[in-house]
């Protein structure tokens, strides 16, 4: 029996004949109205549609690249677009210079701007795209019941496939750079990929249901993720906020400040700079958060000009410079700490945003 079917608004004909008197377990009357709202997290209950949540996640799918030439190969060429214009302007404009990896030893400004633009991508453009899917499915929302905040699950679903491959491409291009230490942490890039999901699901269920009653979420929307992208250390080092590394010359920056707070600390306060933190470290310095990490620098020394006597003959060394290796301790800019941060974030906007979707999903089909 499928999970969309619904009782018939009269029972006549062959109903009455059988003398039904009530419509079969499960079965719902489609201009039967739900008054109350759920309580809870029914997983056998979505269980039961898990046929339809993966019918909606393949739409999804399908319909993204409908008729297009180029197909799943925009994937990869939108954010390829950015990190093209963003790599000229502001590393060879403005001459940002990307830290040094440690210990992958990579120094590539375009591979360190990917490894935090396609987690950003991924969780902006799974809250933007879910905002209207409850809009979209109009029909379906009013003519059967189901779980509805499988709609916007569904997006999420099909843009975590999607970064998925964004994702095994960038590993490629990451080895190619010299970084063979990123396959070892795959599985730490997969459970953060699970924990920014999370994150962005709480936010689309808020979002998406929002909608619904306010139409201006969506436009305000837009601005909202421009400004919360450049509040996170997305296209720009994290040194330049919140000191650390200068990867050009391998000394502390200076750090900033924002009215006596360390400017560093109060972008730490944007759970999604330590995503992004947290995918560089994994990908671009091929090591797992720590609260500090090894760093060798390079300490140029000035040898004076020296005369010295060689048998009769006098000898003059001119004045040079000298290039010594010294190994120090350094904070490190992500720890265990902020992945707890993080975590905690991504849990209480998944409670909250499944609690406010289930308070006002029973005003859907009258407000749609």
């Amino acid at each position: 029996m499928s999970a969309l079917q619904t009782w018939p608004d009269e029972h006549t004909g062959a109903g009455q004949a059988a003398g039904a008197g009530s419509p079969p377990s499960g079965w719902r009357s489609r201009r039967a109205k739900t008054t109350t709202a759920r309580s809870g997290v029914s997983f056998h209950e979505y269980g039961q549609y898990r046929e339809l949540f993966y019918n909606l996640t393949l739409r999804e799918l399908r319909s993204k690249y409908k008729r297009s030439v180029i197909g799943w190969g925009w994937s990869m060429i939108n954010p390829l677009a950015n990190m093209a214009v963003y790599t000229i302007v502001f590393s060879v404009l403005l001459k940002t210079t990307p830290p040094e990896g440690v210990p992958s030893g990579v120094h590539n400004y375009a591979i360190m701007l990917l490894a935090g633009m396609l987690p950003w991508a991924f969780f902006s453009g799974s809250v933007m795209e879910s905002m209207g899917s409850l809009l979209g499915n109009q029909n379906l929302i009013q003519k059967t019941y189901f779980p509805r905040e499988l709609i916007p699950a569904s997006t999420v679903a099909s843009k975590i496939i999607s970064h998925l491959i964004e994702m095994g491409l960038l590993m490629v291009a990451v080895i190619g750079f010299g970084n063979w230490r990123a396959p070892l942490f795959i599985p730490g890039v997969l459970v953060l990929m699970a924990v920014v999901a999370a994150f962005a699901l709480g936010l689309a269920l808020l979002f998406s249901i929002g909608n619904v009653f306010y139409r201006d979420i969506q436009h305000f929307s837009g601005i909202l993720f421009f400004i919360w992208m450049f509040l996170t250390p997305v296209v720009y080092p994290f040194y330049i906020v919140g000191g650390g590394l200068n990867g050009s010359t391998g000394a502390f920056s200076l750090p900033r400040h924002l009215g006596g707070l360390s400017l560093g600390s109060v972008f730490k306060l944007n759970p999604m700079t330590d995503a992004v933190l947290l995918f560089q470290q994994l990908i671009y310095n091929g090591s797992l958060p720590s609260s500090s990490h090894v760093q060798i620098f390079k300490i140029p020394v000035a040898v004076p000009t020296m005369t010295f006597r060689v048998g009769r003959q006098l000898k003059t060394v001119p004045a040079h410079t000298v290039v010594q290796h010294v190994a120090a301790l350094v904070q490190a800019n992500v720890s265990w700490g902020d992945f707890g941060y993080l975590v905690f974030w991504a849990v209480a906007a998944l409670a909250i945003g499944l609690a406010v979707f289930r308070k006002y999903e029973p005003r859907l089909p009258e407000e749609l």
